[in-house]
C-alpha cells in the first residue's frame, strides 16, 4: 500500500508540472492577443515554441524611442573591418562593370558566331543580350557617379 501511494504521487507531480505549463500557455496566449509591442510579441512568440527559457518571466517591455513606425538603426557587425572611402566608392561600380563584362562577351560572341556562319539570324540573340547588358553598364555607371558626387557634396557641406 505504501508503494502504491508513492506511484500515485508521483504521477499526482507530473500531472500538476503539466497543467502548470498548460497555464502557462495559455496565459501568454492571452498576452500575445493584447501586446502591441512587437519586439514582446515575438518573445512570446518564441516562448510558445519552446525555444526561448526565460520568455515565461515577466519583464517590462522597453520604450522604443523616437517615432513608431521609424526603422530601427542597424548596429555595424563587430567582425568586419571598415571599409576605407575610397573602396566604398568602387562598391558602387562592381554591378556596372559586370553588367559591361557581359555586355562585351555577348558582343564578341554574336561577332564570332557571325564570322563563323556568316548570317546575322544565327548571332541575333547574343548581339540583342549583349547590347542590353552594355547599355545597362553604361546608365548603372552614370547612375553611380552621380550617388558618389551626391555622397561627395554633403561631406563638403558639413
Amino acid at each position: 500500500m505504501l508503494g502504491k501511494s508513492l506511484s500515485e504521487g508521483r504521477n499526482i507531480g507530473l500531472y500538476n508540472k503539466g497543467r502548470k505549463k498548460k497555464m502557462e500557455r495559455d496565459d501568454l496566449i492571452r498576452k500575445l492577443k493584447t501586446v502591441k509591442n512587437p519586439r514582446e510579441r515575438d518573445k512570446i512568440i518564441w516562448a510558445l515554441a519552446g525555444k526561448e527559457k526565460d520568455a515565461f518571466e515577466e519583464k517590462p517591455a522597453q520604450a522604443q524611442p523616437g517615432k513608431t513606425g521609424s526603422t530601427p538603426v542597424q548596429a555595424q557587425v563587430p567582425g568586419l573591418p571598415k571599409l576605407p572611402i575610397d573602396a566604398r566608392k568602387l562598391a558602387n561600380y562592381i554591378a556596372p562593370m559586370i553588367f559591361l563584362v557581359f555586355g562585351l562577351i555577348n558582343l564578341v560572341q554574336a561577332a564570332m558566331i557571325f564570322i563563323r556562319e556568316g548570317r546575322i539570324d544565327a548571332a541575333f540573340p547574343h548581339l540583342i543580350m549583349g547590347a542590353l547588358f552594355f547599355i545597362f553598364g553604361f546608365f548603372s555607371i552614370y547612375k553611380a557617379k552621380k550617388r558618389i558626387q551626391g555622397v561627395n557634396a554633403d561631406k563638403k557641406e558639413a
